[in-house]
This record gives structure tokens, sequence and C-alpha cells, in this order.
């Protein structure tokens, strides 16, 4: 009887040990687990981040075609070279080109009148001219994270023109206090900066005599 209950105690011990797991193998278990939960956080960030990049992507091209359409806008009223030139005093962007025996072109220009320390600008941007209406509404002092610029140049002297409108806004994780004055260097910093341009042409509006 003693033998059998010895024998019963020997396979009970074979069957824990071999069923059983060692703290090696739980070590292993967590590493596993804990590798696999970082790989989700990772690409949970991923995610978000391109999710915010296709955000601003579609914001800043909102906000140059907007700017775009205003030029044309201007255009509009351009209908001769004398009383109702492109250089009229009302304009805000086509009178910045210069007198085609001057000069080609007007160079990049900041778009909207900021302060000089901060000229970054939300979707809306900051044009109380045309879009008062619209920043009433919303107000312009939240999420400005873009700078815009723009470039007119001469195709046809006195009748056609290059419209070309650039966004620039700071990458995830560069140090966006250093562009929120909107530096000429912001075109070459490819590496911390993101940006969209777009190119057009308006000319005058010969359909109106005047």
């Amino acid at each position: 009887m003693a033998e059998t209950t010895k024998r019963r105690f020997s396979f009970a011990n074979q069957v824990f040990t071999s069923y059983g797991f060692t703290l090696v193998d739980v070590l292993a278990g967590l590493a596993i687990s804990v590798i696999g939960f970082l790989a989700m956080v990772h690409l949970q960030s991923g995610i978000l981040r391109a999710n915010t990049t296709s955000r601003d992507m579609a914001m800043a091209t909102h906000l140059a075609w907007h700017l775009i359409e205003t030029i044309k806008m201007e255009a509009v009223e351009w209908t001769n070279d004398i009383s109702q030139s492109y250089n009229q005093p009302k304009f805000k962007y086509l009178n910045q080109i210069p007198d085609p025996n001057a000069g080609s072109t007007s160079g990049w220009k900041h778009a909207f009148e900021t302060d000089a320390d901060f000229r970054m600008v939300n979707i809306l941007g900051r044009d109380h001219a045309y879009d008062g209406g619209a920043l009433n509404q919303f107000p312009d002092t939240i999420s400005r994270r873009f700078c815009v610029r723009y470039r007119l140049t001469w195709i046809l002297s006195n009748m056609l023109m290059r419209v070309d409108v650039r966004v620039l806004w700071p990458r995830e994780g560069s140090q966006a206090v250093q562009y929120q004055a909107c530096p000429d260097s912001m075109d070459n910093d490819m590496a911390n900066v993101y940006s969209v341009t777009f190119s057009t042409t308006v000319m005058k509006n010969v359909f109106v005599s005047g």
C-alpha cells in the first residue's frame, strides 16, 4: 500500500513538472506581451501623425486657393492701363508687382498683415479687407500655424501675370517657435517644414471696357 501511494505521488510530481511554468517561461511571455503592446502604441502614434499631416495638408491647400481666388477677384477690376490698372491703390495684391519696365516679378511677399514677430495664420488667413465677415464669426487668433507667401510675375506686360502661392508650416517635433515670424529660411528647411505651392495666371479683364 505504501509503495502504491509513493508511486502515485511520484506520478503527480511528474505531471506537475511536465505541465507547469518556470520563471523563464513567465518572463518570456511577459517580454512578448510588452513588445506587442509597444508595437501597438507605435502603430497608433503613426496613424495619429499621419492623420494630423493629412489634415494640415488639406487646410494649407484650402488657404492657398483662398488667396488665389482673392487675387483673381481683384483682377476682375483690372480693365485698362489707366484708371482701372493693376496698380490701383485699393488693391492689396495685384499692385505689388512692379511696372513691367522696372522689373518682371514682385518676389515672395507675406500675404497677410500680421505682427512682424508672429506672422502665422490659421485656415482663414488674416485678410480683414476681404474676409471681415468670416473673421468676425471665427477668430483668427487660434490654431495659427501657417505661413503664407505669394509672388506675382509678368508673362505678358500689362496683360497677363503668373501667381504663385506657397503655404508652409512646421513639422511635428520641430521647434515651431523659431518659425513664428515666418522667416525666409523656411523655404530651404525641408527637414523641419512642410509646404505646398500652387500656381495660376490672372489677366486683364478685356471683356469689360473702361
